[in-house]
């Protein structure tokens, strides 16, 4: 496990220099002032002003930092350690006052110490997990009594497609498995014509079912799990709709969801069932 996790590493840290300089993440615009965050993610979460915010998996911090902007007190959580040097940098040229770990989340409780309000992570997270019974663990475990769990990501069903094809396609495997699916690396996703050395990316399935009951087995309870029809990526069988995202094209019956969102919470001290 530890070479396919060391091999991610290093992509990550090539993508890290790729996702700085590219118009995807458009880092001056956040230095600006512009939140990334999306309208659905701010109204799901909630208030966040005066509340503790622990992000995972927050590659270059851009939406730690939109949290931040909104009253957060924020902490960013990376093993890349080229993305936290980004994200410690953006911070610092918007004066934006966030800590950041470079840490595996799955080991996370060796680094760091403390609870939060808010445990929050998004797009693009949960397939490179090779444990999410360990990931909903360490969740509930940095969750402050009466705080709120939230994830938003590709839904499970859209990670079977195959994201390079001009047609609709099933190329991956749905069910959760130990060992990991071997993909080869084409640019980044922001821009398939960068130059990376690292030769493939190592991906777990994890199905609605197993993210579920991860959650539940954490100790924490589920309050809704959305799904919608779009994704924020541009697949080419997909049909750009504004305001949306991306979407199966118009015309046809045809329905998949593509994104989804969990939130659920941890009870309060005191509190019984």
């Amino acid at each position: 496990m530890h070479r396919f996790l060391e091999s991610n590493r290093g992509l990550w840290d090539e993508w890290a220099d790729i996702h700085a300089h590219s118009t995807w993440y458009d880092l001056e615009s956040v230095r600006r002032g512009t939140c990334k965050l999306r309208s659905y993610e701010i109204d799901e979460v909630g208030e966040v002003d005066g509340r503790s915010l622990l992000h995972l998996q927050c590659q270059l911090g851009t939406d730690t930092v939109s949290w931040a902007r909104r009253g957060a007190t924020v902490t960013g959580v990376d093993f890349s350690p080229r993305a936290v040097a980004v994200a410690r940098q953006l911070a610092a040229d918007t004066g934006i006052e966030a800590h950041f770990v470079c840490s595996d989340v799955l080991t996370l409780p060796a680094a760091l110490t403390g609870t939060f309000d808010i445990v929050y992570t998004s797009r693009g997270v949960l397939g490179w997990l090779p444990d999410l019974t360990r990931w909903a663990q360490v969740a509930a475990h940095f969750l402050a009594p009466g705080g709120v769990f939230y994830v938003t990501d590709i839904h499970p069903i859209a990670e079977v497609l195959d994201p390079s094809a001009a047609e609709l396609r099933v190329s991956r495997p749905y069910f959760p498995r130990a060992e990991p699916v071997c993909h080869p690396v084409q640019g980044s996703y922001v821009d398939r014509d960068a130059r990376v050395a690292t030769e493939v990316e190592y991906l777990w399935p994890h199905s609605v079912a197993e993210l579920i009951t991860a959650v539940a087995r954490a100790g924490l309870v589920i309050e809704f799990f959305h799904e919608f029809p779009w994704l924020d990526r541009p697949w080419p069988f997909l049909h750009k709709q504004e305001g949306l995202g991306w979407t199966l094209p118009p015309g046809g019956l045809g329905e998949l969801p593509l994104f989804f969102s969990l939130r659920a919470g941890k009870a309060a001290a005191g509190a019984s069932g």
